[in-house]
C-alpha cells in the first residue's frame, strides 16, 4: 500500500520546555514520507537553539507572526503533502499515529478527514484524563467539539476548498475549521479512528488553562455565527467554570446543582424558541442520569 505524504506543521512560541519532546514524538514515528516543519514566532527562551540542533531533519523559520493560526497558515502555504495537520509545540504524537492515519487515507480515497482519540497529560507527561472525543456526528458537533486537534488530519484539497484557518481566532481556530469542513463534506468522507493518536499537554501557560474564560467567550460567538445557536452543553461548561472554578479535565467533578439555573437561563436567552425543546430535552436526560 502506497502511503500518502503527510505535511505536519508545528507552531511555536516560547515553548522550549516542551519543544524537544514534540519534535522527537514526530521523528520517532518513522513514517516513510513526512514533511515536518516548525514555524517559531521569534522565541527568546532557548527554542531557537533547540531547533538549530534539529535543523537537518526539521526545517524551521523563526520570525514574528500574527499568532498561532497565522503561523500554521504560513507553514501550510509551502506544504506539499497529500495529508495535512498541525501539532502544537507542547503536544506529542503517540507511537504509530502517523502510520494509522496514512493507512486510513490510503485505503479509502474518498476520505477527506481522519481523527482519533487523544489523552491529556501534565507538564511532566503524566496522563490526566482522556480527551473528550466521539464518533462523527454532524449534529453533535454544533453542541460540543469532540475532535482532538492534535489527533486530526485532512487531505490537502480541504485547504483549497475550505480555505485557511481563521487567523482572527485565538482559541477556536480548530473548532471553526471542523465546523466549516462539516458544512462542505458528506459524513462518509470523515472517519473516526478508535485509537489514541496524540497527547495534549495541560500546564499553567496553556491557552486552554490560562485563558479558558476568553476561550468560552470566543466559543459562544463562533457557534452562534456558524450554527445559529448555542448548545446547553456550552452554557453548562461556561457556568460550571464561572461558579466552580475547577477544570473538568484536570479535576473531574460532578457539575454543581447551582450551575444549572443560570446555564438554562443563558441557553434560553441565547437561542430562538425553536431550539428550546431540543436543549431542554438534553437537560432532562442529564438530570435523570445525575439522579440515578
Amino acid at each position: 500500500m502506497s502511503l500518502p505524504r503527510i505535511s505536519l506543521v508545528t507552531p511555536s512560541y516560547q515553548q522550549a520546555a516542551f519543544l524537544e519532546a514534540t519534535l522527537e514524538s514526530v521523528l520517532s514515528q518513522n513514517y516513510p514520507d513526512i514533511e515536518f516543519s516548525v514555524r517559531d514566532g521569534g522565541s527568546t527562551d532557548g527554542s531557537v537553539a533547540i531547533l538549530e540542533r534539529y535543523a537537518d531533519r526539521v526545517p524551521f523559520v523563526s520570525e514574528r507572526d500574527g499568532g498561532q493560526a497565522d503561523a500554521i497558515n504560513r507553514g501550510f502555504r509551502t506544504a506539499t503533502g497529500e495529508v495535512m495537520g498541525w501539532l502544537n509545540s507542547d503536544d506529542v504524537l503517540l507511537p504509530g499515529a502517523l502510520a494509522a492515519v496514512g493507512e486510513a487515507f490510503a485505503k479509502n480515497p474518498e476520505l477527506v478527514l481522519v481523527y482519533g482519540r487523544a489523552v491529556y497529560v501534565d507538564a511532566e507527561g503524566k496522563r490526566l484524563a482522556p480527551y473528550l472525543t466521539a464518533p462523527w456526528s454532524r449534529e453533535r458537533l454544533a453542541d460540543y467539539c469532540f475532535l482532538a486537534q492534535p489527533a486530526t488530519f485532512w487531505r490537502s484539497r480541504v485547504l483549497r476548498e475550505v480555505g485557511e484557518l481563521d487567523a482572527s481566532l485565538h482559541h477556536t481556530m480548530d473548532y471553526d475549521y471542523w465546523l466549516r469542513i462539516a458544512e462542505r463534506y458528506e459524513d462518509r468522507q470523515i472517519l473516526y479512528l478508535d485509537r489514541e493518536l496524540a497527547a495534549a499537554r495541560l500546564h499553567g501557560d496553556a491557552k486552554s488553562v490560562a485563558g479558558w474564560d476568553r476561550g468560552l467567550d470566543e466559543i459562544f460567538r463562533l457557534v452562534k455565527r456558524r450554527t445559529g445557536r448555542v448548545s446547553l452543553w456550552w452554557c453548562v461548561a461556561k457556568w460550571d467554570h464561572r461558579l466552580d472554578g475547577r477544570s473538568q479535565v484536570t479535576d473531574p467533578h460532578p457539575v454543581p446543582w447551582r450551575v444549572y439555573p443560570p446555564a438554562i437561563l443563558e441557553f434560553l436567552r441565547s437561542n430562538p424558541p425553536s431550539q428550546w425543546l431540543r436543549g431542554l430535552r438534553g437537560a432532562f436526560r442529564g438530570l435523570r442520569k445525575r439522579l440515578s
